[in-house]
């Protein structure tokens, strides 16, 4: 059989694309308690179930960043042979999103890494990573930048992203906005005056439990509200529905001056959206702001990380 110039350099062809090494980005939404991690190809597509770590943030320096390493070797082990470009973290503030060196103190979580560069502590841990574009952003924000893009909203010019207990993000145009018409100082609510404090005061876990401590006699977690819920128990309604007042009487005001098509809901509390939400999404019905509630937020705080890591 004889074999042609043109068959030989299809078969060239196809081995090249047999040989193709699959690029890939490994994205971390770093929290408190836990690290969520997972592995995304070059379009932006989950390759790998998302998966949890303990974070161990209140251990020593190498502790904490020796688990930063093994975590993100778990991620690379799924793949072995593909190319790591990119290296994303969600992470909470305070911390220099530009350089990527966390910034916390007296919070009881990663205090033991404050002034440490994290791109640096990763490659000298991982020398196959040397070559890896690192990008870091707010956990809100890299959640609200993955609604904007991914969600369900995402053809809406004005978002506003809450998740109570965390934070609040403002887009326009898929865009985080720390100023301009209608955006607080830095893009935060929570040093806002409201009753006798400030709207963190109220708007939060502990604004929560405060409530629950006045109606049932003890605090609860969410979570124990939302199981009473679920078992019709009046006073835990009762609980939600004046925690649901709060958010109209201090949150809505502010973001009324923003003019959002719409806001989303992020995060665990928000499983008890249809317990403290109900009037709220009707004064939004009012402004004709759409409402959506997300209550699994590390994908798309994820998919927001890609967006920073492709799009600078």
């Amino acid at each position: 059989m004889i074999t042609t110039n043109v068959e030989i350099l299809v078969l060239k062809e196809k081995m090249t694309m047999t040989n193709y090494t699959e690029k890939a980005y490994l994205l971390l939404d770093v929290g408190g308690t836990q690290i969520k991690g997972a592995v995304f190809d070059e379009e932006g597509n989950r390759k790998t179930d998302i998966t949890s770590y303990p974070s161990k943030s209140r251990e020593s320096a190498d502790v904490i960043l020796d688990n930063f390493a093994f975590i993100l070797r778990e991620l690379m082990n799924t793949n072995p042979q593909a190319e790591i470009i990119g290296v994303g973290m969600a992470f909470p503030g305070l911390f220099d999103y530009e350089k990527g060196i966390c910034q916390i103190q007296g919070l009881n979580k990663y205090d033991s890494i404050y002034g440490k560069a994290l791109e640096s502590e990763m490659k000298k841990r991982i020398p196959e990573i040397e070559n890896a574009k690192f990008g870091y952003l707010h956990d809100i924000e890299a959640f609200a930048v993955g609604e904007a893009w991914f969600g369900e909203m995402q053809n809406e010019s004005k978002i506003v992203c809450l998740c109570i207990g965390t934070g609040i993000a403002f887009l326009k145009d898929k865009a985080p906005q720390k100023s301009g018409e209608g955006v607080p100082k830095c893009g935060w609510l929570y040093w806002l005056p409201y009753k006798d404090s400030i709207i963190d005061d109220y708007i939060s876990v502990r604004g929560l439990e405060r409530i629950s401590k006045e109606v049932l006699g003890e605090a609860k977690s969410g979570k124990e509200l939302y199981e009473l819920c679920q078992n019709n128990d009046k006073a835990a309604l009762e609980t939600w529905e004046r925690f649901g007042n709060d958010i109209i009487e201090a949150i809505l005001p502010v973001i009324e001056d923003f003019h959002p098509d719409a806001i989303i809901f992020g995060g665990q509390i928000s499983k008890s959206f249809a317990y403290f939400g109900k009037d709220f999404a009707k004064e939004c019905e009012k402004r004709n702001i759409k409402i959506h509630v997300q209550t699994e937020t590390s994908e798309k705080a994820m998919q927001g990380l890609f967006v920073k890591m492709t799009r600078e």
